[in-house]
């Protein structure tokens, strides 16, 4: 082996090293970006239930407004008030399966 060929081997172990090293930092580097992207879906999924649970609130809220409201407009909250009531049957009927 010539020492030529001898100062090559050496360069590329040396860059296949190199190349080990980054690929390490890379991985490590997608471990916590893995990490971040967990974490911020269990934010969004939480703001999501609070978002619905917010809606359901205002929702109660219109209905309780309705009753408390003037004759015409009894009609529309008996529409939302049978509405709940259809989709908690819903509910029950899936919750029975």
């Amino acid at each position: 082996m010539t020492e030529e060929e001898r100062l090559f081997l050496v360069d590329l172990k040396a860059n296949v090293q190199k190349l080990f090293q980054v690929v390490n930092v890379l991985e490590k580097e997608k471990e916590l970006l893995e990490q971040q992207i967990s974490d911020l879906n269990r934010v969004v999924n939480d703001k999501k239930q609070e978002n619905s649970e917010l809606s359901h609130k205002i929702e109660q809220l219109r209905l309780a407004t309705h009753f408390l409201s003037g004759v015409d407009e009894n009609k529309e909250a008996r529409q939302k008030l049978n509405k709940l009531v259809r989709e908690i049957d819903k509910c029950i009927a899936l919750l029975n399966k």
